[in-house]
């Protein structure tokens, strides 16, 4: 636009709005939920992202069509496009330019003037960020958009504030703490690139002094613009950890001293045991709370304020349990380390941790244990170990040649597959191995992948025998395809 009709432009939204003098254009970054419209549109018409009508007014009240919210998207939110031509249909190189990027499907059947709704809008903003459906949703809110149909104003409005939210490798540290002896909480100036999530390479960004290392990636927390929770080892009671994150900002950081407060111990099968805490303890898997997963959570996710407070009550955040370990002693004084079973950290809503013995070793029924560990504390953590039938396997049937579907007897109801395998001895003589696909689990049917590029023979049938004693097969045999 140029800079006369630019002029104009803003000067009929002074008219529209209401007169009055107007305020500097406000950088994105300073953008908040009750943001004046005024410097809103200011800010749009300044990035060229907004114009108004061939009269110069910008009808911030009328429903803003789809064709008008993609351009919206696309040049508010940095997406790349190839300039308009002027041969084109006028909403044409912006609807590709979504499509290239993954916000729409394709281009067929767009109706460029149908009014675009605010859940359309926030599934369009969330795919261009590359992030959750559900913190747009919490910025809408935020903003009082609960319509159905979005207006021009409030889709201004919305695009200001998501500016903040576009990924840049320039991301530069803004504060960290530590949260508990696992968990760092670190707010950056803008999110990080999705490369910069990844574990290996935020371990390269994140120098911490004393050796200490991250366990898992750097997880965007729902509902904030660049706040991140921090997974690393535990922490050593009083250090002052040094950081150096990219070789450009330095920290000085306090260790946490404060432990997970879980509730209670059960033991699951033969070999594994878990820990549980609730919501209500106050106590909370980040699980619950980051982008990443918020879309697989249901009414289970959920967005913690700036505070960590969920409805008003402070929570503690489990994050990941990648490589954690805790004790189990039994009363006769005998200490064994148990490792976290993956993926079993979190389900329907609770905190239910999953741990167990190493390999040929199983916990004896009659004997009292007691579980302690250097990251989380235990209101109860004793329990005394119960003869635990096996699971039993009732089939087994083939989805592919690499893949199959295990179905046991009976609903275990919970994990009790995770990391678990089978043995297939086919009547050829091969024989090959399945281990349990994680979180797969449906019901009592879990799925299991071929190990080490094996794959299934056609016409070869083979006889189903559980690796180690966590579950019986009794005469499942599965006839290959």
């Amino acid at each position: 636009m140029k800079k006369m009709q630019q002029k104009a432009a803003i000067a009929a939204l002074a008219v529209l709005i209401g007169g009055g003098a107007l305020l500097p254009v406000q950088s994105a970054k300073a953008a908040s939920f009750d943001q004046p419209l005024e410097q809103v549109i200011q800010q749009l018409v300044s990035q060229k992202v907004l114009n108004g009508y061939q009269d110069g007014a910008m009808r911030t009240e009328n429903k803003v069509t789809s064709a008008e919210l993609i351009k919206m998207i696309v040049l508010a939110l940095d997406l790349n496009m190839t300039p308009p031509t002027g041969k084109e249909k006028w909403y044409t190189p912006y609807v590709n330019a979504a499509v290239a990027a993954g916000v729409l499907d394709n281009a067929q059947g767009f109706q460029p003037n149908k009014p675009a709704s605010s859940g359309e809008a926030a599934d369009l903003i969330a795919k261009a960020l590359q992030r959750d459906v559900k913190s747009v949703q919490y910025w809408m809110a935020g903003m009082k958009i609960d319509g159905k149909q979005l207006s021009r104003g409030e889709a201004a409005r919305l695009l200001v504030y998501s500016e903040q939210a576009i990924r840049t490798s320039a991301a530069e540290i803004v504060s960290i703490k530590a949260l508990n002896k696992i968990t760092f909480e670190v707010t950056f100036s803008a999110p990080l690139t999705l490369e910069d999530e990844t574990t290996d390479q935020a371990n390269a960004n994140f120098t911490f002094s004393e050796g200490l290392k991250l366990v898992n990636q750097p997880r965007l927390k729902t509902g904030a613009i660049a706040t991140y929770i921090i997974p690393v080892q535990t922490m050593k009671l009083g250090t002052s950890y040094s950081l150096n994150y990219k070789g450009k900002q330095q920290f000085e950081v306090a260790a946490s001293d404060e432990m997970i407060k879980l509730q209670n111990v059960r033991q699951v099968t033969s070999d594994t045991f878990e820990v549980e805490s609730f919501r209500t303890d106050g106590v909370i898997d980040y699980g619950y709370l980051i982008s990443a997963y918020a879309g697989g959570r249901g009414a289970n996710a959920v967005v913690l304020d700036e505070n960590n407070k969920l409805n008003g009550q402070t929570m503690q955040i489990i994050s990941s349990l990648a490589s954690r370990q805790a004790v189990l002693t039994a009363e006769d004084g005998e200490q064994t380390t148990v490792n976290y079973v993956g993926f079993t950290q979190s389900t329907d809503g609770k905190q239910e941790p999953k741990f167990r013995l190493p390999a040929g070793k199983t916990l004896q029924p009659g004997k009292k244990y007691t579980v302690t560990s250097d990251w989380f504390v235990l209101n109860n953590p004793t329990f005394t170990a119960q003869s635990i039938e096996s699971l039993e396997i009732g089939a087994v049937d083939q989805v592919n040649e690499t893949t199959l579907n295990v179905t046991l007897t009976a609903d275990p109801g919970d994990e009790l597959f995770a990391y678990r395998s089978i043995q297939l001895n086919g009547s050829d003589g091969t024989t090959l191995t399945a281990q349990y696909k994680v979180q797969t689990r449906k019901g009592a049917v879990g799925v299991f992948e071929l190990q080490n590029n094996g794959k299934l023979q056609a016409g070869v049938q083979y006889d189903i025998v559980p690796v180690g004693s966590w579950a019986t097969a009794d005469n499942v045999k599965l006839s290959s395809k």
